[in-house]
């Protein structure tokens, strides 16, 4: 899993409408009011989960993922639900999950890829969360939120197929950035292929660097550039959050 012992895992889902900012913005600015009352930030995730037409989901049906770390454990982090229902859009179906690092075993690891791959009801949510000892709730409408706020902190647990959407400094690195700076955040690089470059070590951001969640740790892919005389990002910006 690759989190410390005292982390805790945040996950939200449908908090959002057609026409408001999606569940990531809100999930960083969650992040940041965890960072003012003493917990340390370990990252937001973004999850992605199954794309089907019978699935109620507002743009791409991915939830978000905030793991912190600090004293108090889950309790700390209560304030969550709160501060997910006071900022929900009109109209959306927001759900919350807290859990400890501890509780966030392989059951709910395997509700996380579920969620990715087949229709999975509340029930089998509300069961889990049951199970697990996971604090789980509906916030407003229909409540269905719940389902991909735990599989949310099921696939940050899971440590793989996710994409980190803010780390400390990630939003603020400048347009080319050494591998030094970029591995004393935390981020592990890893070079695709060869080039007559291959033994530079600056990376041109290109203003979107969003490393991949892989083996519990951020990694970020990269692919030399003769354009940019750097390694660039392969992922690319391609819509929200």
């Amino acid at each position: 899993m690759n989190l410390p012992p005292a982390a805790v895992l945040i996950g939200l889902d449908d908090t959002d409408n057609a026409s408001s900012p999606g569940t990531g913005r809100l999930a960083r600015q969650l992040s940041a009011e965890c960072a003012r009352r003493g917990l340390r930030p370990l990252g937001v995730t973004r999850h992605q989960f199954l794309v089907d037409p019978r699935i109620p989901y507002t743009s791409h049906n991915s939830g978000a993922c905030v793991a912190v770390e600090g004293e108090g454990g889950a309790d700390a982090a209560a304030f969550a639900f709160d501060f997910v229902a006071e900022r929900a859009a009109d109209g959306s179906d927001p759900g919350v999950c807290v859990a400890s690092a501890a509780v966030a075993g392989p059951e709910m690891v395997a509700f996380g890829r579920d969620a990715a791959r087949r229709i999975v009801a509340r029930e089998e949510a509300e069961a889990l969360a049951r199970l697990t000892g996971a604090a789980l709730r509906p916030l407003g409408g229909s409540g269905l939120g719940i389902i991909g706020a735990l599989a949310s902190v099921g696939g940050r647990a899971g440590g793989e197929g996710a994409r980190f959407i803010d780390l400390p400094g990630l939003r603020e690195l400048p347009e080319r950035v050494t591998f030094a700076a970029l591995e004393r955040m935390g981020i592990r690089l890893r070079r695709e292929g060869g080039s007559p470059g291959a033994d530079a070590e600056v990376c041109a951001t290109l203003g979107w660097v969003r490393p991949r969640l892989a083996g519990g740790l951020p990694v970020l892919p990269l692919l030399w550039s003769d354009e940019h005389d750097a390694w660039v990002p392969v992922d690319r910006k391609h819509a929200r959050p």
